[in-house]
């Protein structure tokens, strides 16, 4: 693992001992967990937007996010994404689930 060091500020070092404390882990356990799930809902949310708007295809969403397609396809759902894609688009998204 490659060390990072960032400042927290007392209100934010005071949430996440209260979280330490109540899951009995370390700091460095939940701002691992805490990171890794904030980039990657972040990431899920710029591919869909990406996706929403035209810019990027299915796969180009999947490819942003770091996930399949099926992946993303079920959170386009989970958010009520809807695509903006003609047939030709949903025919290869499909094309490339097989």
């Amino acid at each position: 693992m490659e060390p990072v060091a960032t400042r927290l500020d007392e209100g934010e070092v005071t949430l996440l001992d209260r979280l330490v404390e109540i899951r009995g882990s370390s700091r460095n356990e939940v701002v691992r967990e805490a990171v890794s799930t904030f980039v990657r809902d972040e990431l899920v949310e710029i591919a869909l937007e990406r996706y929403r708007t035209g810019e990027v295809g299915l796969r180009g969403a999947a490819e942003i996010a770091g996930c399949t397609i099926g992946e993303t396809m079920a959170a386009a759902n989970d958010r009520n994404v809807l695509s903006n894609a003609d047939e030709g688009t949903l025919e290869r998204d499909v094309q490339a689930l097989r």
